[in-house]
C-alpha cells in the first residue's frame, strides 16, 4: 500500500545546522540561495521538533 506525505507549505521552518532558520517560502524565493542545501525541513504544525531545535522563542511559540 503506498502512503501518500503532505506537500511542504511555505510556512514550514527550514533549519540549518548553524542553527539559522528560515520558512520555507523565502528559501523558495531564493532569499538563502548563499546558504547550504544541508538543512531540515520541519512542518510548522510539528511543534514538540521545533521546540528541541529551540526556536520556540523565535516564532512565538507556548
Amino acid at each position: 500500500m503506498a502512503t501518500t506525505q503532505r506537500p511542504y507549505r511555505p510556512d514550514d521552518i527550514v533549519v540549518w545546522p548553524d542553527g539559522t532558520w528560515a520558512t520555507l517560502g523565502e528559501v523558495w524565493a531564493g532569499h538563502f540561495g548563499w546558504m547550504s542545501d544541508d538543512y531540515e525541513i520541519v512542518r510548522a504544525d510539528d511543534i514538540e521538533r521545533l521546540k528541541a531545535l529551540n526556536l520556540a522563542d523565535d516564532l512565538g511559540l507556548p
